[in-house]
């Protein structure tokens, strides 16, 4: 059983995809962040990052309890895990540089524009023209 520890963001909904996509059974563990649940001892001690997704896997490697962290890191495990998903060897190289692009491309720079806009822009309005200019 996977214990998905999931908010309704982009980042665990990649997670929850390919969950229902594999047919793998899971349980949907909710930390919402607007509380700062993430924050918590108990979920830090699944992810030291203090961020969602989260995963812990019961039935892991050597039959003991597995924690993963970060959607990508977790697509990757699922992917091993199950067989499903990973492309033929031919296509694994394209695969990965378009995950790895996701992760640490395009997500951080859209998740920043999101802040700047919702969170920064009432409070600092040259902050939002800076950072659109940077990103466009």
């Amino acid at each position: 059983m996977i214990r998905f520890y999931y908010h309704p963001t982009p980042n665990p909904a990649k997670v929850a995809l390919f969950l229902e996509d594999a047919g793998l059974p899971y349980e949907v563990l909710p930390v919402d962040t607007s509380k700062g649940e993430q924050h918590l001892p108990a979920f830090r001690k699944i992810n030291p990052n203090g961020k969602v997704p989260a995963i812990v896997d019961t039935e892991g490697p050597g039959g003991k309890e597995a924690r993963v962290f970060d959607s990508s890191a977790i697509l990757l495990y699922l992917a091993d895990k199950t067989g499903k998903f990973l492309g033929s060897p031919e296509d694994r190289p394209e695969l990965l540089s378009r995950l790895f692009f996701i992760a640490s491309g395009l997500g951080p720079f859209s998740g920043q524009a999101v802040h700047f806009q919702l969170v920064l822009s009432p409070l600092a309005p040259l902050t939002l023209v800076a950072a659109r200019d940077r990103l466009s």
